[in-house]
């Protein structure tokens, strides 16, 4: 009975919906703007590999010089959402002169976790390459919510400036210890055991790629969410590395995604600064 209770609240600890009850309306937010981006904005898919689920899309904004592009990696425990529900923050990006670009990757339980931060691994040496050959000396920068971020952070214990040339990484609202997720609900279309699940955490690798982080979270999430950020932050700072840490006052783990590209707020100016390599 202990050990069933114990499950039941590391699952809410890890249920970040528990602190957003409106989280269904964002996710509809999401699905409607990202429409109204593809509307506005011309978009090209890449792919990156033989399945349908293999592909990149990229929205390129007009520039005299070669426009930043940022690339996304989106949330839902690896089991969720689309690269097609993820466009909108190309509303703003090419508005600001930035290219946008979303990863969609095969979902969980039609691919293992392990093939997924492989697809994503493929996904961004792809896209760099291609974007490098169209927009020389162009800054590239890696971004990710939730499961997203995740994925994002073991593409930076995976690539180094030679494989895939990055020049920054955002990471909102990530799990980076996966071995609390074992046994409660959200393992179940992941199948991970205690052994997968730390060869899986990026909290536990060293970080190949050199590059300046933004670890921040939303003010309304769960004290679990919160924890790894930190921790993981205090991973980047041992390992020599530059990292900015906070959290977003009044945001939550799913609205935290429309700062990302807003330069009204600290995060948009964070994000814009890595892009432009502005001080």
């Amino acid at each position: 009975m202990q050990d069933l209770v114990n499950l039941e609240a590391m699952a809410k600890a890890y249920s970040p919906s528990s602190m957003a009850p409106d989280f269904a309306k964002i996710i509809f937010e999401y699905e409607s703007l990202s429409a109204l981006a593809s509307q506005r904005h011309q978009s090209r898919k890449i792919g990156y590999g033989d399945s349908p689920d293999e592909k990149i899309i990229l929205f390129e904004a007009k520039s005299p010089t070669p426009p930043p592009l940022l690339i996304f990696i989106h949330g839902g425990y690896w089991q969720e959402l689309s690269a097609s529900d993820s466009c909108f923050p190309a509303l703003q990006c090419v508005r600001e002169g930035i290219s946008y670009a979303a990863i969609d990757y095969t979902l969980a339980p039609h691919a293992s976790l392990v093939t997924i931060v492989w697809q994503c691994i493929r996904a961004v040496r792809t896209l760099c390459a291609f974007y490098r050959r169209q927009h020389p000396g162009a800054r590239i920068v890696i971004t990710g919510s939730s499961a997203g971020a995740h994925l994002a952070a073991m593409l930076l214990a995976s690539l180094d400036d030679i494989d895939a040339p990055l020049q920054g990484a955002v990471l909102l609202s990530g799990v980076y210890d996966l071995q609390p997720l074992v046994g409660t609900y959200i393992n179940d279309k992941l199948g991970l055991d205690a052994q997968g699940a730390l060869r899986l955490s990026p909290l536990f690798l060293p970080m190949t790629a050199k590059v300046p982080v933004v670890v921040c979270w939303g003010e309304s999430e769960t004290g679990a969410f919160k924890r790894q950020s930190r921790d993981y932050a205090a991973r980047i700072g041992a390992n020599g590395r530059s990292a900015s840490v906070y959290e977003v006052a009044g945001r939550n783990h799913f609205d935290i995604v429309f700062d990302l590209c807003n330069p009204a707020t600290r995060l948009g100016r964070d994000t814009f600064q890595l892009l432009r390599g502005t001080p």
